[in-house]
């Protein structure tokens, strides 16, 4: 379940009282009541589908977040599942939120979270050293990560001081053999590109950290209704 908290703020807003039976992060069996609503029925109804939106939407995220978490801990039960910054405009908050309630973590919030040197970046510098220097010196307080097309990128990255090197879009094997040779320089290794549900299990064991945008972009969403007793 995510976005009852939220739900709840909306009804309050016109005066409805909203007793939740579960909070967010909370596993639901089928066919359960998640809340009753009291109060003007012109109130409720002007709400409800904006309120059965968030819950079906958010919700739908949080319950793919928890199906990536739990295949993916099979293999490595001490990696994160990270959602990115692909979020709907307006809705980041909720949307990073609801990964939370489905055991996930947030990557970025925002951009001045965190340095991420990507490709496009680096194209605008004369080597992966010089990014990393020049984002040390801007910013040395900011987590540093340096998103990486090949193993020699990565191991550059590494070596000039990234606290985590990104592998993007590396097959399998590759992401295997990076991160054997990325571990003996203490680099937090991330993987990105190309993950989805079905592949995470053998990606896992690799990384420290897997960051999937379908998480928000392609959760489909859970049914919920509202009904007058």
């Amino acid at each position: 379940l995510s976005g009852a908290g939220a739900m709840a703020l909306l009804f309050a807003q016109g005066g409805i009282r909203c007793e939740l039976a579960f909070t967010d992060g909370d596993t639901l069996p089928a066919d359960v009541e998640v809340a009753q609503l009291g109060g003007s029925a012109r109130e409720i109804l002007a709400r409800e589908r904006l309120a059965l939106n968030l819950l079906a939407h958010l919700s739908g995220i949080a319950t793919l977040t928890a199906l990536v978490v739990e295949r993916a801990r099979v293999a490595n039960p001490a990696v994160k599942i990270l959602a990115t910054r692909k979020t709907t405009p307006g809705l980041r908050e909720l949307e990073k939120q609801a990964v939370v309630d489905g055991g996930g973590d947030t990557h970025r919030m925002r951009l001045d979270d965190a340095f991420l040197v990507k490709d496009n970046h680096l194209r605008l510098c004369s080597s992966v050293t010089e990014a990393v220097r020049s984002a040390r010196a801007a910013q040395p307080e900011l987590e540093l990560l340096v998103e990486a097309d090949t193993l020699e990128q990565a191991l550059e990255a590494a070596k000039a001081g990234a606290d985590r090197v990104l592998l993007d879009n590396f097959p399998v094997e590759e992401a295997a053999a990076a991160a054997k040779a990325l571990r003996p320089l203490g680099v937090a290794i991330e993987l990105s590109g190309g993950l989805i549900p079905e592949n995470v299990a053998d990606y896992a064991s690799h990384g420290d950290c897997l960051s999937l945008g379908v998480l928000t972009l392609g959760a489909s969403p859970v049914n919920f209704g509202l009904h007058v007793d």
